[in-house]
């Protein structure tokens, strides 16, 4: 008889792979994965991941990956088209010279 709640009878399912977060090494090394299936463990203090499978009889597999980001963002450059304060109020002085040569008021 085909009992489907049966442990030791591999499950298919069409879920994909499961995403879990994990702290470190230890954690990925020690969390259980069902056999037949493969579980991604992501690392929520670092930039690694692990692939962690078990065969039909319950041997696991540990594949550590780290990620990358491919097209880096570039760095924020600061706006090199304002001035300082002491470069504007110098060209506002000089701005009030040139007026009050000409003969105007601001």
């Amino acid at each position: 008889m085909n009992n489907p709640y049966n442990p030791y009878q591999p499950q298919q399912n069409n879920y994909g792979v499961m995403v879990v977060f994990v702290d470190g090494d230890n954690g990925a090394r020690v969390y259980p994965v069902a056999p037949g299936n493969t579980v991604m463990l992501i690392d929520f203090n670092s930039a690694k991941f692990w692939l962690k499978s078990a065969d039909s009889n319950g041997i696991p597999s540990l594949r550590t990956f780290e990620f990358k980001e491919l097209f880096p963002q570039p760095q924020q450059v600061p706006n090199q088209s304002g001035v300082t304060r002491e470069e504007f109020n110098s060209l506002n002085e000089k701005l009030e010279k040139l007026i009050s040569e000409l003969g105007g008021s601001k």
